[in-house]
């Protein structure tokens, strides 16, 4: 199912939002989304057993992508 701008833009007028959502605006697969998660790659933070992303690092990932590691 295609995500919609309007369903993005609900998404991210949230301070969070589920790595489902998180996964809807990246244009990833759930799994892909929670190991991305797992390896810190996606900023998040666990409330109990709810793991939530914080939208602003979300949109700051889409500005300028993912970090680039020192060589």
């Amino acid at each position: 199912m295609q995500t919609t701008v309007a369903e993005v833009e609900q998404i991210m007028s949230q301070p969070v939002c589920t790595v489902e959502e998180a996964a809807k605006v990246l244009h990833i697969g759930r799994g892909h989304a929670y190991n991305a998660v797992k390896s810190g790659e996606l900023r998040s933070i666990r409330i109990g057993r709810r793991v939530l992303v914080p939208t602003e690092p979300l949109r700051q990932l889409l500005a300028t992508g993912p970090a680039q590691s020192a060589v």
